[in-house]
């Protein structure tokens, strides 16, 4: 799973990024958003983040974390 699969992200609104990925456990007003997208190797959780600036996503994370979001 690559970051540019999420490039698409770039410049929604919170209410787009709601419809397209759902708000699962994310307050609405938080800065960073975080999604678990995947597995790796390993049983690795592939986390998905968006972080907001003025109500839209600025900039996106994809991180391999072990253990919980």
């Amino acid at each position: 799973m690559k970051k540019e699969n999420f490039s698409h992200l770039l410049g929604k609104t919170r209410n787009e990024i709601k419809k397209e990925m759902g708000d699962r456990f994310n307050y609405f007003n938080n800065r960073t958003w975080t999604y678990e997208v995947g597995t790796a190797w390993l049983r690795r959780k592939i986390v998905l983040s968006l972080i907001f600036e003025d109500e839209n996503v600025a900039e996106i994370k994809l991180d391999k974390i072990f253990g919980r979001c």
